[in-house]
């Protein structure tokens, strides 16, 4: 009998106590429990899908905007790109330590009304034919620093709301919502650019960014540890970067992600519609589907992890074996002699990166403190989107000497050089479970 029934039966003795003093038992998840109701995961997976089909159709906007409705060369496009992915580069630690200390959901609100504000004004400066080069590079400049303030709180907010045992599960369901968002935003966008146009496109977009909104205003947000507020924000940014550089195993996980996302997906963001364009004379929309098959990839992982993740015993080396996959797929891009091929190659480089995005994601947020989680996760914004636009200048810069799919396996030789030195040094990485 346990010690409960025993005080029990003291106090009432066989009677049962009154209906006022039972005690009423609340289900509490357990490890083997992956239900994530009644945590508020729902709105912000909501709001993530979101933003990221915004992203994703608005980098392809972009793209599109620049090479075909101005007819710039392939160096303007990148340094558009660069000018989307700069802020990030700027101020996403500097959003991360207020992430750390200030009101999360209110900062969310401004920036998705931030964000539907730029997006709208970039839809009207089309339709008015008042868009150029210097007026793009603007727009660009201004949805990025939205951008840089979002992400590292929305990133943050997971380990907040959802238990350690069932974050793996969470990332896995975020990502393939994220990666359905990612096929759908360049196919929207590049069917509504056949259809009407790029301001249609933007104006999109400015649409599901206010749509955003609504789930940030229903999401309850837990509250933030107690912080010291005469703290200058610069020391806690510098502290963050302190904790992450002197722990190993974080240190390797922030080198991979940095290589994922400057010298893998720049490169894929610049390369892949000239590829598609200029290579094979593909039009807006087939661009578009080389992005969506790398989704489709992706999710056909994710769901398999849902399925299947109690059997991954060394998830570190997973991780790093996915990305030698995934680079390998890479360098084989440079050489496919049709669009059918690359759309193949597309769709296995997705799957490989399932691999490199949940578990990656997984082990930075279980091995970073609760207190030092918006620091860290900007630190992930900046390593995995703000390298993406320096990847895409360069990649941009060598397309045009040699052309873009031999700049595209240059990137990837590179990439999995990188790889296969941190998986034959990063011992550590390796043996984690």
């Amino acid at each position: 009998m346990g010690a409960r029934a025993v005080r029990r039966r003291q106090l009432f003795g066989q009677r049962s106590p009154p209906r006022h003093l039972r005690f009423r038992h609340r289900r509490v998840p357990t490890v083997g429990d992956n239900s994530l109701r009644g945590t508020g995961f729902w709105l912000l997976w909501a709001n993530a899908v979101s933003v990221s089909m915004v992203m994703s159709a608005d980098r392809f906007t972009f793209e599109w905007l620049v090479g075909e409705t101005l007819d710039a060369s392939d160096s303007v496009n990148g340094l558009v790109l660069f000018a989307l992915g700069a802020p990030v580069v700027c101020f996403v630690l500097l959003a991360g330590a207020m992430a750390d200390r200030h009101d999360r959901k209110r900062i969310l609100l401004w920036t998705q009304l931030g964000g539907a504000v730029v997006l709208g004004l970039s839809a009207v400066a089309v339709w008015t034919d008042i868009i150029d080069v210097p007026v793009t590079i603007v727009l660009a400049v201004l949805f990025g620093t939205v951008m840089a303030f979002g992400q590292p709180v929305r990133a943050s907010l997971l380990p907040s709301i959802v238990a350690k045992e069932q974050l793996m599960h969470a990332i896995v369901v975020m990502t393939i919502g994220m990666n359905v968002a990612m096929i759908g935003g360049p196919l929207i966008a590049g069917a509504l650019i056949e259809a009407e146009g790029v301001g249609l496109a933007f104006a999109a977009q400015a649409v599901f960014f206010v749509v955003g909104v609504t789930t940030v205003s229903r999401l309850h947000v837990p509250a933030l540890p107690p912080v010291d507020r005469t703290t200058r924000l610069r020391d806690e940014v510098t502290d963050g970067l302190r904790f992450t550089w002197g722990h190993r195993r974080l240190r390797a996980l922030f080198f991979l992600l940095a290589v994922g996302g400057g010298l893998m997906f720049g490169s894929a963001v610049a390369l892949l519609p000239k590829i598609a364009r200029d290579e094979f004379g593909r039009s807006a929309d087939d661009s578009g589907l080389l992005f969506a098959m790398m989704g489709v990839g992706m999710i056909v992982t994710s769901i398999g992890l849902i399925r299947h993740r109690q059997r991954i015993t060394r998830r570190g080396l997973v991780f790093m074996l996915g990305m030698v996959l995934g680079t390998s797929n890479q360098i084989v891009q440079g050489f496919v002699p049709s669009y059918i091929w690359l759309v193949v190659l597309m769709f296995l480089w997705g799957a490989s990166g399932g691999f490199y995005m949940n578990i990656n994601q997984t082990l930075i947020q279980e091995l970073t403190p609760r207190e030092k989680m918006g620091r860290v996760m900007s630190l992930t914004s900046l390593t995995q989107g703000g390298l993406v636009p320096l990847g895409a200048l360069a990649a941009s810069a060598l397309a045009e000497g040699i052309g873009p799919q031999p700049a595209m396996s240059v990137f990837g030789v590179v990439s999995l050089a990188c790889v296969l030195l941190t998986l034959a040094v990063a011992k550590e990485l390796r043996a984690q479970r």
